[in-house]
C-alpha cells in the first residue's frame, strides 16, 4: 500500500524505489501483488504515464486512510514505551509501605503522571496470581513461588524510647536488663500476652528475651507515637523512626545488639516484567532501595 500510495504521489516508480530504499523493478511487484491479491487494475501505465483507474482512485483513498490509522498506531504504541501509563496493582507490608514504598511511588507518579497506583498495605501473606497483583513486596526469606525475585535493601529494626522515659527509667546497657523496662509490644493475631519476645544479637547469636508491657497494638504507627509519648521502649523498623530520631524526640538503645536485618523482595511475574510501566517502576525501585 506505500508502494502504491507513494507511486501516485510521485507519478514515478523510480521515485517511489528511492523513498522506500528498493528497487523500481520491486516497486513493479508490490503494485503487480496488490492487482493480483485484489483481482482488479490499479494503475494503467504506458511508457510516458500512469493514471489511475477508476477503481484505483477509490482504492487509493481508502489506503491513504488505512496508512494514516497504521502511523496513529506506531504512534501510541511509541507512546506507551515512551509513557507508562495504566495500572499498576501492588503489595506491601504495612509499615513498609508507610515508610519505604510511598515515597518512591510518589516520585513515580510525578514522573508519569498517566500511571494508576493501587497500593494495598496489610501484613498478611498475598498470592499475587490469584490476586492479580502486578507486584508484591516481602520482607523475610521467601518461598519458592516461581515468581521473579529483586533483593532490596534489608529490614533493619532498632530499639528506641523517649529521652524522657530513659531519663526517667534509666538505660539499658545489655539486652537483659530490658525484661526491667515498659516495652510497648506489637500485638500479633492470636498470640498471648506473655508470650511476646524480642530478638538480640549477642556475641554473634541471636537470643530471645520475653517483654512485658501496659500497652500493646496491632498498628505500628501507634506504637511510634506512643514511645515520642514516653510511654516505653519500642522495637521498629529504622525508616519508621528516622525522622523522630532526627528530631530527638527518640534515642536508639541497645545498638550492639540489633536483631538481624531481614532480607526484602520484590516480586513479580515474567510476563508483566515486559510491560513499560513495571520496567520503569522496577528500575526506579532498584535505583532507590538497592
Amino acid at each position: 500500500m506505500e508502494a502504491f500510495v507513494l507511486a501516485v504521489k510521485t507519478g514515478s516508480f523510480v521515485a517511489t524505489s528511492v523513498s522506500l530504499n528498493t528497487s523500481p523493478q520491486m516497486v513493479t511487484k508490490y503494485i503487480a501483488f496488490l492487482e493480483k491479491h485484489l483481482g482488479l487494475k490499479l494503475l494503467n501505465r504506458t511508457t510516458r504515464s500512469q493514471h489511475l483507474t477508476e477503481f484505483g482512485k477509490q482504492y487509493y483513498q481508502r489506503c491513504l486512510l488505512i496508512l494514516s490509522e497504521i502511523n496513529e498506531t506506531k504512534i501510541l504504541a511509541q507512546q506507551f514505551i515512551d509513557e507508562p501509563n495504566g495500572r499498576l496493582r501492588i503489595s506491601a507490608p504495612v509499615s513498609f509501605g508507610h515508610y519505604n514504598l510511598i515515597p518512591v511511588i510518589s516520585r513515580f507518579m510525578k514522573r508519569y503522571p498517566k500511571i494508576n497506583i493501587d497500593l494495598q498495605l496489610n501484613d498478611r501473606y498475598v498470592d499475587m496470581v490469584k490476586e492479580d497483583f502486578d507486584m508484591v513486596f516481602r520482607i523475610g526469606q521467601l518461598n519458592d513461588s516461581g515468581l521473579i525475585g529483586r533483593k532490596l535493601n534489608d529490614y533493619q529494626l532498632i530499639f528506641a524510647a523517649s529521652p524522657a522515659y530513659l531519663a526517667q527509667n534509666g538505660i539499658p546497657a545489655v539486652p537483659e536488663e530490658i525484661k526491667h523496662h515498659q516495652c510497648l509490644i506489637y500485638q500479633y493475631v492470636n498470640r498471648s500476652k506473655n508470650d511476646y519476645v524480642w530478638p538480640f544479637t549477642v556475641n554473634g547469636k541471636v537470643i530471645n528475651i520475653s517483654i512485658s508491657g501496659a500497652l500493646q497494638t496491632n498498628d505500628t504507627a501507634a506504637l511510634a507515637v506512643a514511645a515520642v509519648e514516653g510511654l516505653g521502649i519500642t522495637m521498629l523498623p529504622q525508616s519508621m523512626l528516622a525522622e523522630s530520631i532526627k528530631q530527638n524526640k527518640l534515642l536508639p538503645i541497645l545498638q550492639n545488639f540489633l536483631p538481624p536485618a531481614r532480607p526484602v523482595h520484590m516480586l513479580y511475574t515474567a510476563d508483566r516484567q515486559r510491560l513499560p510501566k513495571m520496567k520503569m517502576f522496577i528500575e526506579l525501585v532498584v535505583n532507590a532501595m538497592s
